[in-house]
Parts: C-alpha cells; sequence; structure tokens
C-alpha cells in the first residue's frame, strides 16, 4: 500500500539534507584552508628569511656581486633540492643536465680507461684499458701510475675533477703523464671513446662479466655478450655488481629481461607516495639458461641492486659478498625552463617477490657472506688469486651446488 507524504515534511527533509551537506562540506573546507594558511606561513617565513639574507649581502659583502647574482638562481635550486636530505634527489645545471643525459643514454664516453685513486699510498692508478680506445692505442696498461692529467699533479684534494677530464663526449684532447717500471712518459688522447657498460672474460666453462653501470645500451651489451659465451662452451657465469651504481632502474629492469625467462607478473613494480603503481617492468623478451652467481658489495646500489634481488629470485642466482647499500628508490627527471633539471625520488621500487623483497634502506643481504681480504678495494686491481669473493663463487660453480 503506497503512503503519501505531505509538502511539509517533504520540505523539512530537503532543508535537513541541505543543512547536513552544508554542515559536513564546512568541516572539508576548514580542513583545506587551515592546511592552505599553514602553507603560506612555512612559505612566508622561507621567502623573509631569503630576502634578509639578500638584504644582508648586498649591504655588507666584500666581493663581486654580479658573480654572486648570476649564481643565486642555481644556488637556491641546489638549496631547496638538497632540503629533502635525499642523497638520491640532486638539482643539476644544465650543462650537468647534458652530461647525465648522454651517460644515461649513450653511456660514458672518454679515453677509454679507469683509473682508482688509493688514498692509503696517495697515488692515482690505471686500473682497466678498453681494446680499442684511444688509451690502448697509445700503449697505456693497467697499473701505470697516473702522475699528471692536462698538467695538473693528482693529489688526493683533486684527483675527482681531474678523473672526469678522463670522461668526455667532446672530442677534446687530454695529456696524461704517467710511469711504469720508473720511466715517466706522456700520452695525449682524443677523448670521444665510447666506453662499454660490461667488461668480461672467459676461462674454461665459466665466465665473468662485471657491469659499470645500468645504461641505455646495457642490456643489448649484456645479451651480446651472454650468447657469445654460449658459443664458445660457457656453462656458469659470474656477474660481478660490486661497486656499480649508476644507471637507471629501467635500463636493469630491461638488462634482466635478457636472462630471466617469460614469467607471469613482473620484473618490478614502481610505487608512488599514494601507494599506486607508477611503473611496472615485465619479462617477455630473454631466457639465456646458465647458471649464475652474482658478487655484491656496499657499493651495490640502486638498479644493481634490482638485479641482484630478481637474479637470486627468479634466477636462483646465489650472491656472494657483503650486504648492499639499501637504495630501493627510483628517481624521474624534471627539466627546467633554463635548460637546468631534478632528478627527483618519485617511487618505491618493488622487486619480483614484493614487499617482503622490498631493499630500501636495508640492503640486499647475500646468501653467502663474504668478505674481501684484499687490502685494496678497487676490484679491477684485483687479480683472481686476491679476489676471494670471486673465488667462492667459482667454487659453488664448479661444484654439484651450482649445477641446475
Amino acid at each position: 500500500m503506497n503512503k503519501k507524504i505531505s509538502v511539509g515534511i517533504c520540505l523539512s527533509l530537503v532543508i535537513t539534507a541541505i543543512a547536513a551537506t552544508f554542515a559536513i562540506t564546512m568541516v572539508f573546507s576548514k580542513q583545506i584552508y587551515n592546511g592552505i594558511i599553514s602553507n603560506i606561513s612555512q612559505r612566508s617565513q622561507s621567502f623573509d628569511s631569503a630576502e634578509e639574507i639578500n638584504r644582508i649581502i648586498s649591504n655588507y659583502f666584500y666581493g663581486n656581486l654580479n658573480e654572486y647574482n648570476n649564481n643565486l638562481g642555481s644556488s637556491i635550486a641546489k638549496g631547496y633540492v638538497n632540503g629533502l636530505n635525499d642523497s638520491n634527489s640532486l638539482y643539476m645545471t644544465a650543462g650537468e643536465y647534458e652530461s647525465y643525459k648522454s651517460r644515461i643514454e649513450n653511456g660514458l664516453v672518454g679515453i677509454g680507461v679507469e683509473a682508482f685513486y688509493d688514498t692509503g699510498k696517495n697515488s692515482a692508478y690505471i686500473t682497466y684499458v678498453y681494446e680499442g680506445s684511444p688509451a690502448a692505442n697509445e700503449g697505456l696498461t693497467p697499473g701505470d701510475i697516473i702522475n699528471k692529467i692536462d698538467g695538473e699533479s693528482v693529489r688526493r684534494s683533486n684527483y675527482n675533477s681531474l678523473f672526469s677530464r678522463l670522461y668526455s663526449a667532446k672530442l677534446t684532447s687530454v695529456s696524461i703523464e704517467y710511469t711504469r717500471d720508473d720511466v715517466t712518459k706522456t700520452a695525449q688522447m682524443l677523448s670521444g671513446f665510447t666506453i662499454p657498460s660490461i667488461i668480461s672474460k672467459m676461462g674454461g666453462t665459466n665466465g665473468y662479466i662485471k657491469i659499470s653501470g645500468f645504461y641505455k645500451n646495457t642490456a643489448d651489451e649484456l645479451s651480446a655478450e651472454l650468447n657469445k659465451m654460449k658459443d664458445n662452451g660457457i656453462e656458469s657465469v659470474v656477474i660481478d655488481l660490486r661497486n656499480t651504481s649508476q644507471g637507471t632502474v629501467k635500463y636493469a629492469a630491461q638488462s634482466l629481461d635478457v636472462i630471466i625467462p617469460n614469467i607471469q607478473g613482473y620484473i618490478a613494480v614502481v610505487r608512488d607516495k599514494n601507494n599506486k603503481d607508477k611503473e611496472v617492468f615485465s619479462a617477455h623478451e630473454g631466457d639465456v639458461r646458465m647458471n649464475y652467481a652474482v658478487l655484491i658489495n656496499s657499493g651495490t646500489s640502486g638498479p644493481a641492486e634490482l638485479f641482484a634481488c630478481d637474479m637470486r629470485d627468479i634466477n636462483g642466482a646465489m650472491l656472494f659478498g657483503i650486504n648492499t647499500s639499501g637504495n630501493g628508490t627510483m628517481q624521474e627527471l624534471f627539466t627546467l625552463d633554463d635548460g637546468s633539471a631534478i632528478l627527483l625520488t618519485t617511487g618505491l621500487v618493488i622487486p619480483k617477490n614484493g614487499e617482503g623483497a622490498v631493499y630500501d634502506k636495508v640492503g640486499v643481504k647475500p646468501d653467502r657472506d663474504v668478505t674481501l681480504l684484499a687490502d685494496n678495494d678497487e676490484i679491477l686491481m684485483l687479480s683472481e688469486a686476491e679476489d676471494n669473493q670471486l673465488r667462492e663463487a667459482l667454487n659453488y660453480l664448479n661444484s654439484d651446488g651450482g649445477q641446475s
């Protein structure tokens, strides 16, 4: 039986609903308003402090104010990003951004050497020379002591800036004064050689691959080298990720895709600050079946940690060494109007085994904890006899435990 509602009751219900909606809206509006006011207050305080500093500098600074004004914009931007207290987020000038982008997209470019400064001996050494490079053509060899670069003596205080001259995409001339067997010579070379992101060697049925970084070209280089090894009868491979931190999560996932089979699910997922999937990396191309072991240490960071973690969890590779650094986040580039850029942490990397395998701030633990016994922690300077971490991995691969 239908019941009719009087017009008066109907109007009362409508007015009550409107009042309730208005009250709820006012509560949320107040919360938003308070948030905005708080943010404005904080911003105002920051601007006031900046203006106060500017006034003091303008009135009292004994120096070149024109130079100060030229550097002000980049200094403020750098300070803003540094204030996040995130070592993986950084501001780059236009020049730094171009160098970074070139390295990620094209790999490292230079004269074709790897160098190391031994702080204990206060000496710089060449640790590796790439075949076919200008350095190789000039006869430089691992173990050469670097005295000067472009006429400047290499010291503890300046070796980082001088080593950067060994890597340049531009066709610039680089001079190295070096000593070998108590004989000092000078080599003049042109930069511009594309440095491979992997170093490899073969012996018996074992292969060794050192990955220096995960760049756009790394997956192709890794695929070519692994297939070459298979053609040469290699059955087991040690992948060395010690002191590897450069590159991106995207290119680490592409490199994993070279090796691992076509699995259900994903290689990795990146979650944003709202815990939503920001990017998903899947496996579909590779499946190079061999026995693998992976070397890690405290210098294994970022994309290399994802590679190590998934090699263990998907391919069953054994990890040898010590705990990794614990950088399990992804960074994204944002370009600014003046050509500079911000590299900003925008997500958490979730490896194949999900939340339980997240390594951010805790690192990836080795399956076999092996501390390097050699005094020299520069990996490329170690012989196989000195490298007990590599020996442990090879012994495992050559044993029944390493056979699939």
